[in-house]
C-alpha cells in the first residue's frame, strides 16, 4: 500500500489567532490519529487544530486507517473535527502480527502460533526499540514506510518542524531520521515514558536497550514534553544533562466533547441515581474490587439500592466476575454522543490504577461536566492535581472496598449538586486543551525564534 494523502480536514474551528506566526510548515507524526479511536487519540487531535488555528500548515503523519479497524476500531465522525486546512498523510501498517483471521496466516505463524508475536516483537525490535511492555509492540513495523514518507514530503516542501508524539516511540524515529538527514528542528511529546513503568516508577525490564535511543532523542531534541509534573521531574532527573529542554504540557478536556453546560438529572422523589463509568475498561480494570464496593453502597443506601452502576465504553465482558444485580455493560459510544452520555449521569466513578506519574486524560473530561465525581486511586496519583479543590469530589480514604462504598454513598446524599455544579466547572476551565496547547505552542514559537 502506497502513503495516501487526504484532503484538508473538514472541521472547521474558526478564524486563526490574532498575533499567530503564519506561514511555518509543521510535521505532526501520530501513529494514531482519526478515525482511530483508541485511548490517546484526543490529545493529537486538539494539537494539530491549535496549530492549525495559530496559522501554520500542518501535515500530519498517521498509520492508514485500515489498522485501526484491526486494533481499537474506527469513528469516522471524529474525522469532521481535522480543522480543514491541515492534511493528513496516511502510511500503511504491516500487519502480519495483527491480523486474527487463522486462514490468513502463514504456514509457520499456524505451526508456532505460541511463539509467534515475541519472534515477531524481537524482529521489528531490531528496526526500532519499543518497549515490549507496550501490548501493541509491532509498531516499529510503521517506521520504514513513516520515514520514507516524511523525507519524500519535507523534499517537496520542506518542514520547519517536526512534533512527534509519544506512544508508540517508533514515531520518534521518524523526527529523529528527519533530523539527521536536514537538520530540521523536532519537539519528542512523551505522552507516557519511553522507558520507565507509569504505574511504578522504575525501568522497563528492556530499558537498557530502549534508553540509549532516547538519550539520542533528548540531545537532538529542541523540546521533549511530558503531560504532568511526577513524568517531567523523573526524566530531569534521569537525564539531568538536557533537563532544561523538558517541558509540562498536560493532558486537557475538549470543548467539542461538551458542547453545552451538562446539567444535574432532574430527579423525580426518590427514583434511582445513573452511576456511570465512562472510558475504557482494560482487562486488569478491578472488577471485583468496584462491583463488591458497589454491592456495599446498595446494601447502606435505599437511593443507591433502586440505582444502576453502568460502563460505557469498550470493556471486556468475561472479565467482570458472577451476576450482580443493578451492574450493565453499555458498550462503546461514539465521541460526539458524549455530551448526552453525560446528561443522563447522576454520579460519575473514577477508578485507576498506578501511581503519581499515571494520569488520565478522561479525569479533565469528568471535571469539566461539573457533575459529583467519586474516586478511588492510590496517595499519589497525578489525577489528584486535578481534582484538588474542585466542589463534588468524593475520595474514598482508603483503597478497600468499604471506602469506596462511603464515597458513594456520601455522593448520592449530595446528588444532583446543583448549587455547586457552576462552581465546579469553573475549577476545570484552566485545563482546556485547547488553552494548554495555545499556551505551549506560544511559548514554543518564541523558543524557537518565529
Amino acid at each position: 500500500m502506497t502513503p495516501a494523502s487526504e484532503p484538508p480536514g473538514r472541521g472547521g474551528l474558526g478564524p486563526v489567532e490574532s498575533g499567530a506566526v503564519p506561514g511555518k510548515r509543521i510535521l505532526y507524526v501520530s501513529w494514531g490519529f482519526p478515525p482511530f479511536s483508541g485511548s490517546g487519540m484526543a490529545n493529537p487531535l486538539a494539537a494539530v487544530n491549535a496549530l492549525a488555528t495559530r496559522g501554520h500548515q500542518v501535515t500530519v503523519l498517521s498509520a492508514d486507517s485500515d489498522a485501526f479497524d484491526l486494533v481499537s476500531g474506527s469513528d469516522w465522525s471524529l474525522t469532521d473535527r481535522i480543522s480543514q486546512s491541515v492534511t493528513v498523510v496516511r502510511v500503511d501498517q504491516p500487519r502480519a502480527m495483527l491480523d486474527t483471521v487463522i486462514n490468513r496466516w502463514s504456514e509457520a505463524r499456524r505451526r508456532n502460533a505460541g511463539d509467534y508475536p515475541q519472534w515477531m516483537c524481537e524482529l521489528v525490535h531490531d528496526i526500532f526499540p519499543e518497549p515490549v511492555a507496550n501490548p501493541w509492540a509491532w509498531y516499529p513495523a510503521w517506521l520504514p514506510n513513516a520515514r520514507a514518507t516524511a523525507r519524500a514530503l519535507h523534499q517537496a516542501r520542506p518542514f520547519d518542524l517536526v512534533i512527534a508524539t509519544i506512544l508508540p516511540a517508533a514515531s520518534a524515529g521518524v523526527a529523529l531520521a528527519l533530523n539527521a538527514a536536514t537538520g530540521v528542528p523536532f519537539v519528542i511529546y512523551e505522552r507516557d515514558s519511553w522507558v520507565f513503568s507509569p504505574f511504578t516508577g522504575e525501568p522497563y525490564p528492556d530499558s537498557g536497550r530502549s534508553r540509549p535511543m532516547l538519550e539520542m532523542a533528548f540531545e537532538r531534541a529542541h523540546q521533549v514534553w511530558y503531560i504532568n509534573t511526577p513524568l517531567a521531574d523523573l526524566h530531569r532527573r534521569e537525564f539531568a544533562a538536557w533537563a532544561d529542554r523538558i517541558r509540562e504540557v498536560r493532558n486537557g478536556w475538549d470543548p467539542e466533547s461538551l458542547p453545552r453546560p451538562v446539567e444535574p438529572r432532574a430527579r423525580a422523589g426518590q427514583a434511582g441515581l445513573v452511576v456511570r463509568y465512562v472510558g475504557t475498561s482494560s482487562r486488569q480494570f478491578p472488577w471485583e474490587f468496584v462491583t463488591s464496593a458497589w454491592q456495599l453502597a446498595r446494601a447502606q443506601s435505599p437511593l443507591l439500592r433502586e440505582s444502576v452502576l453502568e460502563f460505557v465504553g469498550p470493556a471486556p465482558a468475561d472479565r467482570m466476575p458472577g451476576d450482580f444485580d443493578h451492574v450493565t455493560l453499555a458498550g462503546p459510544r461514539p465521541r460526539e454522543e458524549l455530551w448526552d452520555v453525560y446528561s443522563g449521569t447522576d454520579i460519575l466513578l473514577f477508578v485507576k490504577e498506578g501511581g503519581g506519574m499515571a494520569t488520565s486524560g478522561k479525569i479533565y473530561e469528568y471535571a469539566a461536566t461539573g457533575l459529583p465525581i467519586v474516586s478511588s486511586m492510590v496517595a499519589d496519583h497525578d489525577a489528584r492535581h486535578v481534582l484538588a479543590g474542585r466542589p463534588l469530589w468524593f475520595d474514598a480514604a482508603g483503597h478497600t472496598p468499604e471506602a469506596l462504598a462511603a464515597a458513594l454513598v456520601a455522593a448520592a446524599e449530595r446528588a444532583p449538586g446543583v448549587e455547586e455544579t457552576p462552581a465546579a466547572r469553573e475549577h476545570a476551565e484552566r485545563f482546556r486543551r485547547d488553552q494548554v496547547f495555545s499556551s505551549a505552542f506560544a511559548q514554543l514559537e518564541e523558543s524557537l525564534g518565529w
